[in-house]
């Protein structure tokens, strides 16, 4: 009886261990034929940045089914990257139940600009998903592509020419520079005269940008450029926005500081204490490319000290000072040009409440504030 036990025990284990070196049986998504045989409007297409906002390509794919329920709801996303990097995917873009999509010169070439240099063709592969809609049950989606050969443009050349002519007729340019590269937002300061003025992406004529009124840009490649009008007189610092969200011109009056971007807070009113040009004073420009006139500290206040702002490298120098004795900048957020001490007085602001705070400045001429707000 015993060794029936010993040889049933040990059968039982064989078969254990057997099935324990079995391969296990992997779970596999059941995958879909292609039903969608997604198709592009053009095979090629060279985008043209004169006219970013025309549609460039068009997309159109067939209905996808679903395997478990014709009542189920079918929902798309597309993708494009370049053939040969299929690992440099852009964004899913997602359509819903549409079939079909429609890309401007301008979208498309921000995708392409990422996957070769401007008027370098690229070989494109647009991808649609789809998507079944099942409450119980997950489907694998079905994938459908398309080539197509596509050519960009260039979005931000490295800098813009200002090309005046003055009243007298005299004809001058000037540089603009973008302050970050990459924005697509241009920047010069220089005196100027009642002018009227266009831009260009080159020394060359074209393309150019002229007036389309309001301060609005107009793109052109060819023909007549509309010229932007200037009345003003001294120094100006010119902002172009080259984006499609602002696509704009700005003839600004900021403040030219004696020395530019040196800007620092001191006193016993914050941290910084009674010492001049320190590096933890600084102020840094907090505006973005289309705002550099907004300057701001974060650091810690304290109620009752007091605070000014210099502009130089001691006590000599001239500073922005508070616009009366003693005021708080919780509650005035007035802001006079700076001056040097004898010229008014040594006026300091003096804060109503102690902690961690941002105070901001705008030195735009024709509307300077502050602004003192508990930091994050």
């Amino acid at each position: 009886m015993k060794y029936i036990s010993y040889v049933f025990c040990s059968l039982c284990l064989s078969l254990t261990f057997m099935a324990c070196n079995e391969d296990p049986e992997m779970f596999k998504l059941e995958t879909y034929p292609d039903e969608m045989h997604i198709r592009s409007s053009v095979e090629s297409v060279v985008l043209n940045k004169g006219i970013a906002n025309q549609d460039a390509v068009t997309f159109t794919w067939d209905a996808a089914t679903s395997p478990i329920s014709s009542s189920d709801v079918v929902t798309y996303k597309v993708c494009l990257y370049p053939s040969a990097m299929k690992d440099e995917k852009s964004d899913y873009i997602d359509v819903g139940t549409n079939l079909s999509l429609t890309l401007t010169h301008d979208q498309l070439n921000s995708m392409v600009a990422r996957w070769a240099l401007p008027g370098n063709p690229v070989k494109v592969t647009a991808q649609v998903l789809s998507n079944v809609n099942n409450e119980t049950r997950y489907v694998k989606p079905e994938i459908s592509t398309v080539e197509l050969m596509v050519t960009g443009y260039e979005k931000y050349p490295t800098f813009l020419y200002m090309v005046i002519t003055d009243d007298a007729g005299n004809v001058s340019s000037q540089k603009l520079e973008q302050r970050q590269l990459g924005t697509g937002i241009y920047e010069a300061s220089f005196n100027m005269v009642p002018c009227n003025y266009h831009f260009t992406t080159t020394p060359e004529p074209y393309p150019a940008y002229g007036s389309a009124g309001a301060g609005k840009l107009d793109y052109v490649v060819e023909g007549n450029v509309t010229e932007f009008r200037n009345e003003a007189m001294g120094m100006r610092t010119i902002i172009v926005d080259t984006n499609s969200d602002f696509n704009d011109c700005r003839v600004l009056n900021i403040i030219q500081l004696p020395t530019p971007g040196l800007i620092w807070i001191c006193g016993n009113g914050c941290s910084v204490g009674w010492n001049t040009n320190t590096s933890s004073g600084r102020m840094e420009m907090v505006g973005s490319a289309r705002e550099p006139y907004l300057y701001a500290w974060t650091g810690d206040f304290n109620a009752g000290g007091e605070f000014k702002i210099g502009l130089g490298n001691g006590w000599g120098d001239q500073f922005f000072y508070a616009p009366t004795e003693n005021a708080d900048p919780l509650v005035n957020h007035e802001l006079l040009m700076y001056r040097f001490q004898d010229d008014g007085g040594d006026l300091k602001w003096v804060p109503s409440v102690s902690g961690r705070y941002t105070f901001t400045m705008c030195l735009l001429a024709d509307d300077m504030w502050t602004k003192f707000e508990p930091a994050n």
